[in-house]
């Protein structure tokens, strides 16, 4: 129920980037709503159709292999951690429990990274939240009015302008993180080829969609690419960091700077209790929903709570105390 109910999120989430596309093109030529969302998914399966025709196929083939290298880097890692006298102290230190566990990694791996390809495998649960989307966004109005219209009347106008703004900078926030993953994949993709590492591919889909996920989702990316190129000998995996932490530093400090000015800002401790809060209670997928849902909160709290209860509030009792002196 949970797992429906976060792709139901997504699909409300998607349908507000199709919206969001779909009113820039409305009013930027002389097409309409329907025509222009019609123009957007139409680009959106073309471009998906080119990916999948061009590397969609290598992509695969990558995956199917990393589930089979990755166990093999692990053991490499260890083997060299082992030949070390830190390394072989450490090890001979670790309980008999932790060690079964490290004995088994083969199947632990495979079980994360079969996780993996077979969320891959199974793309057909996301028609879930492509046919939720495009459903919200042909008819947008009629969700938006029938929701608030649920709320007493002096307060629906309000509640309206709120849920523009909150629309308006959750499409500003999804729209640059797309670009920027984007980018990130295409560069990682073009380095990885550069460098000569194995499955750049595979890798470069890893680092694109990890980095949805603010903060901690570059490392993440970074660790399989790390453990292949560990087993690639020499200093290829101090080039693969060097690529990977450029990137980073390109996309955190240039790219993103130019692309979120409109956006709402998130501060990063906030952001990154609210990943870990939502990933304890719900698991992969609300580590991955996080950061939306908080983009969304935070529009909310800030016009309903702020403005129209505190700054209001604290605006009354200024007035209130101003007519007593004058009395």
């Amino acid at each position: 129920m949970l797992i429906f109910f976060f792709w139901c999120l997504q699909g409300s989430f998607f349908s507000v980037l199709l919206n969001f596309v779909s009113n820039w093109i409305v009013s930027k030529t002389p097409l309409k709503y329907g025509m222009a969302l019609f123009v957007v998914l139409l680009i959106i399966t073309m471009a998906s159709y080119l990916i999948i025709l061009l590397i969609g196929t290598s992509i695969v083939e990558q995956i199917q292999e990393m589930t089979q290298t990755l166990p093999r880097s692990l053991q490499n890692l260890k083997d060299q951690i082992s030949k070390t006298s830190i390394g072989q102290a450490l090890f001979n230190e670790l309980p008999n429990d932790l060690g079964a566990l490290l004995e088994s990694r083969d199947k632990v791996m495979s079980r994360i990274v079969g996780s993996f390809s077979t969320t891959l495998g199974a793309i057909a649960n996301f028609f879930i939240i492509i046919v939720t989307g495009i459903f919200l966004a042909a008819t947008p109005s009629i969700y938006t009015k029938g929701f608030i219209r649920l709320f007493p009347l002096n307060f629906r106008a309000r509640l309206r302008e709120v849920m523009y703004k909150t629309q308006n900078s959750l499409s500003l926030w999804m729209t640059a993180k797309l670009i920027s993953m984007l980018v990130v994949g295409i560069f990682t993709a073009i380095g990885l080829v550069i460098l000569g590492m194995p499955m750049p591919y595979a890798l470069a889909l890893i680092a694109a969609l990890f980095s949805f996920i603010p903060n901690i989702g570059p490392y993440l990316a970074l660790a399989p690419a790390i453990l292949i190129a560990l087993m690639q000998g020499g200093n290829m995996f101090i080039y693969v960091l060097i690529l990977y932490f450029g990137i980073q530093i390109v996309e955190s400090y240039l790219i993103t700077p130019l692309i979120e000015k409109k956006m709402v800002q998130l501060p990063p401790a906030l952001t990154l209790f609210w990943m870990v809060l939502l990933g304890l209670l719900t698991g992969i997928l609300g580590l991955i929903m996080a950061t939306p849902i908080l983009a969304a909160r935070v529009v909310i709290i800030k016009e309903l709570y702020v403005k129209d209860y505190l700054e209001a509030k604290k605006e009354g009792d200024a007035k209130l105390a101003k007519s007593s002196s004058v009395k």
